[in-house]
């Protein structure tokens, strides 16, 4: 189970990226289906190619920034922001 989710429906497909905050994890999701994961950096880029649309492709991104006070979650797609938010973090990390 995920700490902390960002999902936005975006030309027809299901983005979401799936933030684990024990172990600064961040999985992207595109429609249900696993596209990246990545761990263990204070900044996780995953990057996706997906068919948006009928016969309309982007480059799907989720970027994820681990901080002492706050995670930032942003999801673009063709390196325009489609969705964003800040979680707060417990201090005691």
């Amino acid at each position: 189970m995920s700490d902390y989710i960002l999902e936005v429906t975006y030309r027809g497909a299901q983005l979401k990226l799936e933030i684990h905050e024990n172990n600064d994890r961040a999985r992207l999701l595109v429609n249900g289906i696993v596209r990246g994961e990545e761990a263990g950096s204070k900044t996780l880029r995953l990057t996706s190619s997906v068919q948006t649309d009928y016969e309309w492709h982007e480059l799907v991104e989720g970027m994820v920034r681990f901080e002492p006070e706050k995670i930032s979650a942003t999801i673009f797609a063709n390196n325009f922001e489609v969705a964003h938010r800040i979680f707060s973090r417990e201090v005691s990390r």
